[in-house]
């Protein structure tokens, strides 16, 4: 009997240890030596999330990341929402020395052109695999507009009801790596969010025939099993597991599993100069933009930001992700106490009254310990880090 194996990371975020400081992307080589020829496939926000991946793309015109990609040897690479962070000149130059394939069905330029190839076909054990990659069409939701402006992210769904024909003519086996996650529960179908077209793992299963494999990420979760005989995962974290879908042939295609791999015994990885690396994190950041960059992003409300210092370092420290900026929605009562202490913009307490005077204030924040936590009204999984430092990086390059 023939057997197939694909390998999977997604949400990598560059960081070279998985969360605890245990495992990581260092594992994926050893666990690669176990199966023979497995097909190597990373799903997505490879490039971007970590303090070394903003020192590597602020400073290097191709990331180390990008080497690390090629030694470790993926076959197949899809791009995730914040591998746009930096902008697609950033990303068409690490997709340009990567020596695999970089997938993705459901992007197009402004003149309906696909930016990057929309899937391709790996041959292993005599099995002709079919990979189609494929993005969240709710970036224009989750990210930049000045990053995506000249893209258009189409219907994941049309998207693959088109294409997954195409290759299915071509192979004998049709796999999906889709940077999106689970919006139902996966045995019984029940919703376990609110559909707002981020996340459609279900939904491609259960409405798109003829895919044997599913990789998902995006929402740094764990999750593997069949549905209606396609075989998922959704690979967690930093590495922190792999994904396995393993196929076992004959004539035909007779069983099919999807599982999780623990990376506990990964060793750390070092890509840069500890020197260059700490010498920067001392570097001084023009930090004069960073309320009206932070107005851009949530517009409408009042601002009050507290920054630690000048520094790269002290930037970051300023921070706790994922959600880096929360909006409040607090009383002119509880407005006048938090004043004593801290500074708002745009709202003063002038001989005991409130300028401007309202009898309710939003307000936007990375502080969260000051504000009542029954107040908080959304939180935001936004990279602002990464994206304010490579705003100042795009500038001082101009």
């Amino acid at each position: 009997m023939n057997e197939l194996t694909i390998l999977s990371t997604t949400d990598v975020h560059g960081f070279l240890t998985a969360a605890g400081e245990k495992g990581g992307i260092d594992a994926l080589s050893a666990v690669a030596d176990q199966f023979h020829e497995p097909i190597l496939i990373d799903n997505g926000d490879f490039f971007v999330g970590s303090p070394e991946t903003t020192f590597f793309n602020t400073t290097q015109k191709i990331s180390p990341l990008t080497d690390l990609a090629n030694e470790l040897g993926f076959d197949v690479m899809v791009p995730g929402n914040h591998d746009f962070d930096y902008g697609l000149p950033f990303l068409k130059r690490q997709v340009a020395a990567f020596k695999g394939k970089y997938l993705c069905a459901n992007v197009l330029d402004m003149t309906d052109q696909l930016v990057f190839e929309p899937y391709t076909i790996l041959e292993r054990n005599s099995v002709k695999v079919g990979i189609i990659g494929v993005i969240t069409s709710a970036m224009p939701q989750i990210a930049d507009y000045e990053k995506i402006k000249n893209l258009k992210f189409m219907d994941v769904i049309e998207t693959l009801k088109k294409w997954v024909p195409i290759v299915r003519e071509q192979a004998d086996l049709v796999i999906i790596s889709y940077h999106g996650g689970i919006e139902r529960n996966m045995i019984d179908g029940s919703p376990t969010q609110y559909d707002t077209g981020e996340d459609q793992a279900y939904r491609i299963i259960d409405e798109v025939p003829f895919i044997d494999g599913l990789i998902c990420g995006h929402q740094h979760r764990q999750n593997a099993g069949i549905l209606k005989e396609t075989a998922f995962v959704q690979p967690g974290y930093r590495a922190n597991v792999i994904g396995q879908l393993t196929f076992r042939f004959t004539d035909r295609l007779q069983e099919r599993q999807a599982a999780l791999i623990e990376t506990e015994n990964a060793t750390a990885i070092s890509l840069s100069d500890p020197t260059a690396f700490e010498q920067w994190l001392q570097t001084k950041v023009d930090l004069s933009h960073f309320e009206e960059y932070v107005a851009r992003k949530v517009p409408g409300t009042f601002y009050a930001l507290a920054l630690k210092g000048a520094t790269v370092a002290d930037f970051l420290a300023s921070f706790t992700p994922p959600y880096m900026l929360s909006t409040y929605h607090v009383s002119s009562e509880e407005i006048k106490a938090i004043l004593k202490t801290q500074t708002i913009s745009g709202i003063q307490l002038v001989d005991g009254q409130l300028v401007p005077q309202q009898s309710d204030y939003r307000i936007t924040t990375n502080l969260k310990a000051l504000f009542p936590a029954y107040r908080l009204e959304t939180n935001y999984i936004f990279n602002v880090f990464d994206e304010y430092l490579a705003l100042i990086s795009q500038q001082e390059m101009k």
